[in-house]
Parts: C-alpha cells; sequence; structure tokens
C-alpha cells in the first residue's frame, strides 16, 4: 500500500514539461543575445508558452527565423504552441528568445536565470549556461 500511494504521488507530481539544453551566447554588456533550449511535453494535452523573462536583459522577447523571398529574418511572435507528447527546439535559424539590451556581461560558463511562464504548466524556473557556440 505505500509503495503504491508513493508511486500515485510521483506520478501526479512529476513535471509534465522539461526543458532542457539551455544555453545562451556570450555577449557584452549594452549588446543583444539569444537563448536555446528544448521544450518536451509529456502531457496528453498541449500547452502554451506565452513568456520568458530573465534580469540579465532589458527586453526578452520570442523570436522565429522565417525566410522571405530567399531572405531569412526574424519575427516576434507573441507565443508557441508546444503539442502533447512532442518536443519543440529553439535553435538557431528556428524559434529563440532574444535577450535584448543585455545589463551586464554574459562570459562563458556564466550561469543565467530565467523563467518561463506556460498556460498549464505555470511558471518554470531554468538556468541556461553561456556557451560559445
Amino acid at each position: 500500500m505505500i509503495i503504491l500511494l508513493s508511486l500515485l504521488t510521483f506520478l501526479t507530481h512529476s513535471p509534465k514539461i522539461k526543458i532542457e539544453n539551455a544555453w545562451v551566447r556570450p555577449a557584452g554588456k549594452g549588446m543583444n543575445s539569444a537563448l536555446y533550449f528544448n521544450i518536451e511535453n509529456s502531457n496528453t494535452k498541449p500547452d502554451v508558452l506565452y513568456k520568458v523573462s530573465s534580469p540579465v536583459a532589458e527586453l526578452v522577447q520570442m523570436h522565429k527565423t522565417v525566410e522571405t523571398n530567399g531572405l531569412a529574418e526574424m519575427k516576434q511572435i507573441k507565443s508557441v504552441t508546444i503539442p502533447s507528447n512532442k518536443t519543440i527546439e529553439f535553435k538557431p535559424g528556428s524559434y529563440h528568445v532574444m535577450l535584448i539590451k543585455l545589463k551586464r556581461d554574459l562570459n562563458v560558463s556564466q550561469k543565467i536565470d530565467f523563467v518561463f511562464y506556460f498556460k498549464k504548466a505555470g511558471k518554470i524556473n531554468v538556468q541556461a549556461e553561456v556557451k560559445g557556440q
């Protein structure tokens, strides 16, 4: 009985949204940088990422790189739907989070704090490492 209750507690409290492989490009104070990561949704229903925040930048925006007439450009997006049982990759040349007008230098190996806001999962705190990729 104790094992069954422990298993039920684990299953009901296990995270359904996971953010993994988060990393940030290095950049100097006043410059822009970008955050990349994977979002895994193991729920049976989709969820929506509608905001990302961080104390290191004056403005944090979600973007998607789109190609129009052979030219790539970034477009700000208001939200991203994460389908059920899928993973969405935020990577260079695709979805990414822009860190605009950095408040301080971002140096390789530093850890940067972020908060991700989902309609169903709520707030998820994430640390991303600054990498020179």
